[in-house]
């Protein structure tokens, strides 16, 4: 069950008052992101702080003309009635109207409940209340709003403060590593924030398999991400250690030379993390994109073996605003050379062995990523000079084993002596 926000219970008249869990308050707190449909609601500047919202954030959501116009959130594991039946949320609109709160499960959309609310008092901040007693626990796990549910007039509406009963982490099997999205029976739970949208379908290169499909949306913040495991995240730490400090994302973007970060943390201390960066290089075609944890991002915190990670993120076009991106991920894995079986090792060859400054990889073509590892399995990354050349002059001369990710995220593996 998902931590709730001061989470209390205490007795009045015998009656028991269950503290409500906040899903999104646009300040910080965003268990839960919000989309919507045509357009996607956006974090702004609260444009009237004043009355019961003094915040400093809000979302800010145009309703077209469209009937079924809406924002919405899909939860990570379903509403659990049995820790209060209120769905709260504070509106800003130009207009007195009509806003829906809708409860679906989002696998079958057929099955959902519904609390009609009404605006009052236009032009301020007003506090809806929705209350959905007599509704099962257990079978809700996706929130739809509806703004001006009668008149279908195109305004711009604010809303703030998402807040509810608790939801519990879902069912299926806890997700871990490897993440390849292709297992029904997994909870993958994936938490968008900062504006993005996840879903998972069919890759559209290869209908056999499932992978996440992510759009930064048009406006979404710089650091708009997705978290796997939802708050949770994996059952045991990622086992990074000196040397180990790999992991592999398969990655298409629509443009080369885009920045996608992945961040690491420790689902109970989120001070506790590790951010690393890398760029993609090609477009609109997958890749095998390695981050290495030993090379933290500038000014995130560097990787310490003492402590557990245990939950990643990751983010697409780091440090842009959206422009409504689709990007496709899979097989997100820890990697580090004792993975590799011995059979595998003669599979790599070389013009030149022993080489000099220059390595040169024979007969393998798209390779983009290549590390050498010493014999005490320290690992360093050698930058591209050329097609199948890499820059070895700061090699000091031994043995190393080489390790190749090809662009279909082949892993390819070799011995060279460094003269």
């Amino acid at each position: 069950m998902k931590q709730i926000v001061a989470l209390f219970a205490s007795v009045l008249l015998g009656i028991i008052v269950h503290a409500q869990f906040i899903y999104n308050d646009f300040d910080g707190t965003q268990n839960v992101g919000f989309s919507g449909w045509p357009n996607t609601p956006t974090i702004v500047a609260n444009p009237d702080v004043s009355g019961i919202n003094t915040s400093a954030n809000v979302a800010e959501f145009i309703r077209s003309t469209e009937q079924w116009a809406h924002v919405f959130a899909e939860l990570d594991g379903k509403i659990d009635f049995t820790t209060g039946n209120i769905f709260k949320l504070k509106v800003h609109s130009p207009i007195a109207c009509q806003v829906l709160f809708k409860l679906e499960d989002k696998t079958n959309a057929g099955t959902f409940t519904e609390v009609m609310g009404n605006v009052t008092t236009p032009g301020q901040w007003e506090l809806l209340t929705y209350n959905f007693s007599g509704a099962a626990s257990g079978i809700y796990d996706k929130i739809v709003i509806f703004f001006d549910f009668a008149t279908l007039v195109d305004n711009t509406f604010y809303f703030d403060d998402v807040e509810g009963p608790e939801y519990g982490g879902g069912t299926g099997v806890q997700v871990t590593l490897p993440v390849t999205f292709d297992d029904p029976q997994v909870n993958y739970a994936l938490i968008d924030f900062g504006g993005n949208f996840s879903v998972i379908e069919v890759d559209p290169t290869n209908a056999s398999n499932m992978v996440a499909k992510t759009l930064k949306t048009t406006g979404a913040e710089t650091w708009a991400g997705t978290t796997i495991g939802g708050t949770t995240g994996f059952p045991d730490p990622i086992p990074f250690a000196p040397g180990s400090t790999f992991m592999k994302v398969k990655i298409w973007s629509p443009t080369a030379g885009t920045p996608i970060r992945l961040k690491v943390e420790d689902s109970n201390d989120p001070t506790i993390s590790v951010e690393t960066e890398t760029l993609t290089t090609i477009a609109s075609e997958w890749e095998t994109l390695v981050f290495d944890f030993s090379n933290e991002a500038p000014g995130t915190a560097t990787i310490n073996f003492s402590y557990d990670y245990n939950k990643a993120s990751i983010f697409f076009n780091f440090g842009t605003t959206g422009a409504d991106e689709t990007y496709y991920w899979d097989d997100v894995d820890f990697g580090n050379i004792t993975s590799v079986s011995p059979g595998r090792l003669q599979q790599l060859t070389f013009l030149q062995n022993p080489v000099g400054d220059i390595l040169s990889i024979n007969n393998v073509p798209g390779i983009d990523l290549v590390f050498v590892y010493t014999m005490t399995g320290q690992a360093v990354r050698l930058e591209k000079t050329g097609p199948a050349c890499f820059d070895a002059s700061k090699l000091g001369k031994g043995v190393y084993t080489v390790l190749a990710v090809d662009m279909k995220g082949n892993e390819l593996v070799g011995k060279i002596w460094k003269k």
